[in-house]
């Protein structure tokens, strides 16, 4: 018998069904891919959008100014809730497509980072001092190592999912809602309007909380994240992202929508009234200027940054005629003289004159001694005595300290936190307090605060700047290796620009995620992470990881 053919016979049919199977695998893994580009376009969408109020027991790690019992919060509850769901989903189909699909996780340094930054940030968690608090965040943040690993997850997975061009486009095209509407919201608080007094508006927010509670008087919506600084950030990185987009674009169509997107972002900006995001567009604008070098077109990105120019001017003077303060928190930096002050000094001369009045009024009171001879030193007294006699010797008093004199340092008191988060941080320098634990362990009490922060009434909890949240919170190596991976996926963006590794198609994409990247990063040295912030940019980065690795596959891989 003629074994030989036989064997040659079955191979073959062996051979036709492994290669049957691996593309039924090759089919699944795609489908797999399009569920995950479908979750992180719902990421992108509902977790920076969704705000509700949500009332929880919030129970102190130690007695102190902050008090254990229920806590409301409307910005983090539920994008945390949303965070940890999608999160969920997105791995178990990663895991499937790995385990069942014969998906190869492709070999990168960066991987290797990725996952010391995740084992120091859980081992931060496991041995805080603050242990609950490190794991899930403060009540009205949540940025605790839960959040950081759900953002490793979706910034691992982002880069080892592949993308067309257009589900390139979708992933962009799904933060025009987020712009849109903090738009709106922040010039309506210009404007005097709180949208929140709309009664659908009203009960969708505050709905859910319990019958006789209610939010403090005045209580304003500015933006769909907790704090102005955070929407001037992220709108600075939206800015940039959208204007590069456009300048690199061959679709003159989308191109156009994008200018105006990115205006759109700019008005984030002025209306948060914060100088963060400015500085980071005045950073990165070289950075883009750079970048058009590398454009075969020279003459449009020129047009493009033209017309950009013009409708933000177009929205900026009518915010600035309305309020002055948008000068002064994006040009004011550079120039002092506000010219939309005198626009205004007329109009409010009788309201400052009045007050003028009134306060030069107080003041000849008391110099007239309005108060009782020693009614002013019983209850203003410049020393103590221990036996309550007044007549006591002078050898018995205590003088009370003269405190400091009242100021604010650099950066809106910001120089004063940076400089004693570093002193605070180095007590732990290894694993640090455990992410978001930062109001517990500032040192508040501090008798320099004044000098710092312009008033001892101030609870410091957070520093204001992502390096040092990480150096706090999780410690040195947790900041080397954050600043080693984006470090990473910057250098490999930058060597592929100068070789010329992407396709033009993928050209204008990559340009926009690798300057909004760089934009994040530098808004980072004077804001924090926030979820509805932060969630963009580690799916944003990871996307960028995946274009990256399918234009230079054949080359060294990072």
């Amino acid at each position: 018998m003629d074994y030989n053919k036989y064997y040659k016979k079955t191979k073959v049919k062996s051979e036709r069904k492994i290669e049957r199977v691996n593309n039924i695998d090759v089919k699944e893994s795609i489908s797999i891919d399009k569920t995950i580009y479908i979750l992180l376009v719902i990421a992108l969408v509902i977790i920076p959008l969704f705000i509700k109020a949500h009332i929880t027991e919030f129970i102190s790690p130690k007695l102190t100014f902050l008090s254990t019992g229920m806590q409301a919060d409307i910005f983090s509850y539920y994008k945390y809730t949303f965070l940890i769901i999608l999160t969920i989903i997105v791995a178990v189909l990663f895991v499937y497509k790995l385990l069942f699909l014969q998906y190869n996780i492709s070999k990168r340094k960066s991987n290797l980072f990725l996952g010391i930054l995740a084992v120091v940030v859980t081992l931060s968690a496991i041995f805080s001092p603050y242990k609950s608090v490190a794991l899930h965040g403060m009540f009205n943040r949540h940025e605790g190592a839960i959040t950081f690993i759900c953002y490793l997850t979706l910034f691992f997975v982002a880069a080892n999912t592949k993308y067309s061009i257009k589900q390139m486009h979708g992933l962009l095209y799904c933060l025009y809602p987020f712009v849109i509407i903090n738009m709106i919201l922040g010039i309506a608080i210009l404007k005097g309007k709180n949208l929140i007094d709309i009664d659908w508006i009203h009960n969708f927010i505050l709905g859910s909380i319990p019958e006789g509670a209610q939010i403090s008087e005045g209580a304003k919506i500015w933006a769909t994240v907790s704090n102005p600084n955070f929407i001037s950030g992220i709108g600075a990185v939206l800015t940039v992202l959208f204007l590069t987009w456009a300048i690199f674009d061959q679709n003159k169509v989308r191109a156009g929508i994008n200018v105006v997107v990115a205006a759109m972002s700019m008005s984030m900006i002025f209306t948060s009234l914060s100088t963060s995001g400015f500085l980071t567009i005045i950073v990165l604008l070289p950075v883009v200027f750079i970048l058009i070098f590398f454009n075969e077109r020279k003459v449009k990105p020129f047009v493009v940054l033209l017309a950009f120019v013009i409708l933000a001017t177009s929205i900026f003077i009518p915010l600035a005629n309305k309020d002055p303060r948008v000068w002064n928190e994006t040009f004011g930096f550079v120039i002092k003289e506000n010219p939309f002050v005198k626009l205004q000094a007329e109009d409010n001369s009788n309201k400052n004159n009045n007050t003028a009045q009134m306060d030069t009024v107080s003041d000849v009171n008391l110099r007239k001694g309005v108060f009782k001879k020693g009614l002013s030193d019983i209850f203003l007294p410049s020393k103590a005595y221990a036996d309550g006699n007044s007549n006591a010797n002078d050898t018995n008093k205590f003088e009370i300290p003269t405190l400091p004199a009242s100021s604010s340092s650099a950066g809106s008191g910001r120089a004063y936190i940076w400089e004693k988060t570093i002193e605070t941080a180095m007590k732990r320098p290894i694993l640090g307090y455990g992410l978001d634990t930062f109001v517990y362990v500032f040192p508040q009490n501090d008798i320099n605060k004044v000098t710092g922060l312009g008033t001892h009434n101030i609870i410091v909890d957070k520093p204001h700047n992502i390096y040092l949240a990480l150096l706090m919170g999780s410690g040195i190596f947790a900041l080397l290796a954050f600043v080693t991976l984006v470090g990473a996926v910057l250098f490999m963006g930058v060597k592929a620009v100068l070789k010329r590794h992407i396709t033009q198609q993928e050209n204008a994409v990559m340009f926009a995620l690798l300057t909004a990247s760089i934009a994040y990063l530098v808004q980072g040295m004077f804001n924090d992470f926030v979820i509805g912030a932060t969630v963009i940019f580690w799916i944003l980065l990871g996307v960028l990881v995946s274009i990256l690795h399918q234009a230079t596959s054949s080359k060294k891989t990072f």
